[in-house]
Formats: C-alpha cells, structure tokens, sequence
C-alpha cells in the first residue's frame, strides 16, 4: 500500500480534477453551510476509498445508483463531524484498515482522540489544577475550579459535574468541533451548592479581576518590588 499522505494527496487531486458527483437528490437552495460541509466531507472520503481500495470501490460502487445510495448513507454519519474529525478519519483508514470500513467503523476512526485522557485520569489532574490536555481545562473551568481544588475527593456530585462537562467536551474533541464554548448548566448548578462556596468563588474571582485591571502582579517577590518602586524607596543590596 502507498504511503498515506501520497493517497490522500491522490484523493484530493481527483476532488480538484473531476467533476462533483451528485448524492443521488438535487440540491435546494436554501442548502445551509453545515449541509454543504457534510457533502464535501462524503466527496472526500468517497475519492479516498476510490484511490485507496480502487478494485473494491469499482466492485461495490461501479454501479452508478449504487454509489448514490452509499453516498446517502455516508451523509447521514459524517454530518455531525467537523474537518479536523475527517481528517483523522481517513488518515487511520488508509494507515490501518487492510479492508474499507464499514460507515459505523469510520466513525470510530473519526472519534479516536488519542491524546485525551480517561475520564479518572482528568478527574485527576482537575483536582490537582494540571491539565495535559485543554479539554480537561475546560471541563474543569466549566465545573468551578474552586470546588474542584477545596472539594473532596469523594464527592460524588462534584465528580457527576465534572464528567457530564468533560463528556461534553470530549464530544467536541471526538467529532473535530472547537474546545471552547458555552455548557449548559445540567441538574447540579449553583443554586444547589452551600450559598457560602458560591459566594466565596464569586468573591474570588472578582478580586483576581481587580488584580488583573490594576496589573498588580500576582508574584510575592515582584509586588513588593512594584511597592517600593510606587513609594520611590530604595532597597540597595550589598555585599
């Protein structure tokens, strides 16, 4: 088999080369952009398996009715799955399948993240404060970093919090959409807390706010310096 960037080199070259194939309906007008995404990303995988697996593709979808059939299929599994998604897709299917996979297969491709961690680990490493991945960041923010630094350990609704936000955020990852963004408050949100945490996290981040305005840095050392320097002393040092 041909090394993978030099197949999929050949897959995007038949796209920009040949005509756009139709899925089998015609196209409305009012077709939205996440449409028009989702039937670019049926062309790509379909010119990818045509140049990847050709003795099969002819077999299987030679037949033009055939192959627009296949492509309605493909639509309905790829439309929730953004570029980046596709790319890791049709990377692993080209680097690792001896066979062409199967619709449901190629979406496990596709949502193989492999540097994300599980989601033990990222309860971890959001209790300690130390993120290996930015999804773990964000789930964390999402939840309240305060709580996850004071809370215990073996709190259960704490923890239910965190893994719904950092399924949320896997999602994302999974399918090639962007980390960042708003999650929705689920059953455990703030009126359900002890008023007392809320208003501490609320007084916390205001004062971090206020340091940020003020540009007072957050360094022992590097205040004092700020200090002297605002109140013209000098401290000399010698020898």
């Amino acid at each position: 088999m041909k090394p993978v960037d030099e197949l999929l080199k050949a897959a995007r070259v038949t796209l920009t080369t040949s005509s756009q194939t139709q899925l089998g309906e015609p196209v409305a007008e009012n077709v939205t952009p996440m449409e028009t995404e989702a039937r670019q990303a049926v062309r790509r995988v379909f010119a990818t398996l045509k140049t990847a697996f050709p003795a099969w593709y002819e077999k299987h979808y030679g037949d033009a009715k055939a192959e627009q059939m296949a492509r309605r299929v493909w639509l309905t599994v790829v439309k929730d799955f953004g570029d980046d998604a596709i790319n890791r897709g049709l990377h692993r299917m080209v680097q690792e399948c001896k066979f062409p996979p199967s619709p449901s297969d190629f979406v496990d491709l596709c949502k193989r993240v492999n540097d994300l961690p599980s989601e033990a680990q990222a309860w971890d490493e959001a209790r300690a404060g130390t993120y290996s991945h930015p999804a773990v960041r964000i789930a964390a923010e999402a939840t309240s970093t305060y709580d996850l630094h004071t809370g215990s350990n073996n709190d259960k609704a704490l923890r239910q919090r965190f893994e719904r936000n950092y399924a949320i955020v896997m999602r994302r990852a999974q399918t090639g959409q962007p980390l960042e963004g708003r999650i929705a408050k689920g059953l455990s949100h703030d009126s359900m807390r002890p008023r007392h945490q809320v208003q501490l996290e609320f007084s916390r981040k205001v004062a971090e706010q206020t340091v940020d305005d003020l540009e007072i840095p957050r360094d022992a050392k590097a205040c004092r310096a700020l200090l002297l320097a605002k109140l013209g002393i000098r401290r000399d040092t010698h020898a």
